[in-house]
């Protein structure tokens, strides 16, 4: 994959966009520092300033063969990933640059305000300037992306037409999924690609399943994907958590819906955690779920600190959007129980948008009130007369774990609690963008849009859970 990436995307323009940022940052620090003072001006057309200008340069030549070439090309990384990158990029050539004058004595004459401003519009631009080109040509130089990515059960004449298009633009490479070698429309489709010098991928299927990405394993030099969760538990304040990455725990799901029938599973981040700790019975309903998965990045790093390979958080949203993806075959049916008439409606209209061909067996918005037994069993015959393979459970933690559990083996399909995940999937809240769940703020972005709300939850919950954490710690060390 490495030479396919440097194939694949130019890495000329980037070093060029890397050097005007230098040297723009450069004089954007001069003028701030002297302004108008002509003598400095002077200097830093004939004299310290120059020298230094010669010298970012070339060391930007060296970083970039020598670090920026090494990394993932600037499309495949997330926003976070780009700028940590550039940061270590500028803060070697920095480093070098301290160096330099004082090796040969210039550090007096340099000034220290001007090489800090430096470092920091160094960083900004060379952000900033990737993320304009990475936006404006991500779409043409994207090898796998939806633009490109054809499944085989499309008419062999259109996806011909889709080829020859962007063949003609400057796409020469594909990914085909669904591709199977009795296949005599996936041969016609490889000929054809053949014939273009297209180079093509075929995703890989197990068990009629089309692998995804964020489950293959190399296991003795081979490509692998686990075919279960593992049994084995991590205990967070005495709940018991499974082990897994998003689409493993997917994946099981799909493959093991019969022994999952009228069981459930649950999502449980900090705020649910300490719920647990401080409050037995609920701890209870987390430890009766056939599984319950760390929807929270402080838990998830529990889990890897232990030494748990895979270990990662599963955020009960990431799981719906990963199983809508990946059952759109129409062979798995959902049903969805909770949230608002008008989050429900929108939900079905986005979701039959984003995922065609997904199976939505039925959607149901429950009373905001206790329910009577005859109301109750009524939703339970209504769930079940869909025939739904999964029902999805949106009535906010605790309720929903708890209905779980009073309907457990009531209910047929397995039932899966993810609270907000009906407002994200629905459109009605907006979710964090990847690059800060990936780092593990996307509570801090919730708490920006609903602060009056969410402010005494998350401060008091958050410090409660740093608390017991380590108080927990030191009573294992003693």
């Amino acid at each position: 994959m490495n030479n396919y990436k440097k194939q694949r995307f130019p890495v000329k323009r980037i070093f060029i966009l890397d050097e005007i940022a230098l040297l723009l940052s450069l004089v954007s620090a001069f003028v701030i520092r002297y302004g108008e003072n002509a003598v400095r001006w002077h200097d830093m057309f004939d004299g310290l300033y120059v020298s230094v200008a010669v010298f970012v340069c070339i060391l930007q030549v060296i970083v970039f063969l020598l670090y920026d070439c090494r990394r993932e090309h600037i499309f495949l990384q997330d926003p976070v990933e780009n700028f940590m990158s550039v940061l270590k990029g500028k803060c070697m050539i920095v480093a070098f640059l301290l160096l330099y004058l004082y090796a040969l004595q210039l550090g007096k004459d340099s000034s220290r305000l001007v090489i800090g401003m430096f470092f920091g519009f160094s960083v900004l631009y060379s952000f900033i300037f990737r993320m304009i080109y990475r936006k404006k040509n991500k779409d043409r130089f994207l090898a796998m992306g939806d633009r490109n990515t054809y499944k085989v059960q499309l008419p062999v004449k259109d996806i011909i037409d889709i080829i020859e298009k962007y063949y003609a633009s400057g796409c020469d490479d594909m990914l085909i999924i669904g591709a199977r070698e009795d296949d005599e429309s996936a041969k016609e489709l490889l000929e054809e690609t053949g014939k273009r010098g297209i180079r093509t991928y075929l995703a890989l299927n197990s068990m009629g399943y089309d692998v995804q990405s964020g489950i293959v394993t190399d296991i003795e030099d081979h490509a692998a994907i686990p075919a279960t969760v593992r049994n084995e538990r991590f205990e967070v304040f005495g709940i018991k958590y499974a082990v897994a990455r998003t689409e493993e725990a997917v994946f099981h799901v799909i493959t093991h819906l019969k022994d999952l029938a009228g069981k459930y599973i649950c999502f449980s981040n900090v705020h649910t955690s300490v719920m647990g700790r401080e409050n037995p019975e609920y701890k209870e309903v987390l430890n009766s779920s056939a599984f319950t998965f760390a929807d929270g990045t402080p838990i998830a790093k529990l889990q890897q600190k232990a030494g748990y390979i895979g270990a990662e958080r599963v955020a009960g949203p990431d799981f719906m959007e990963h199983m809508f993806r990946d059952t759109t075959d129409g062979k798995v049916s959902h049903y969805f129980y909770g949230s608002s008439e008008e989050t429900i409606e929108k939900l079905r209209e986005n979701l039959l948008k984003k995922y065609p061909g997904i199976n939505i067996a039925g959607m149901y918005s429950p009373p905001y009130r206790a329910l009577s037994e005859e109301e109750d069993n009524a939703d339970v015959e209504r769930i079940n007369a869909s025939g739904a393979d999964i029902v999805w459970i949106g009535l906010g933690a605790p309720k929903q774990e708890k209905w779980m559990l009073a309907h457990k083996d009531r209910i047929n399909g397995v039932m899966m609690g993810v609270g907000a995940g009906f407002d994200f999937h629905a459109g009605t809240i907006k979710r964090a963008p990847v690059w800060i769940r990936k780092i593990g703020f996307e509570w801090l972005y919730r708490l920006f849009q609903d602060p009056g709300r969410l402010f005494k939850r998350y401060f008091v919950t958050n410090t409660k859970f740093i608390y017991y954490v380590t108080k927990d710690s030191m009573a294992k060390g003693r």
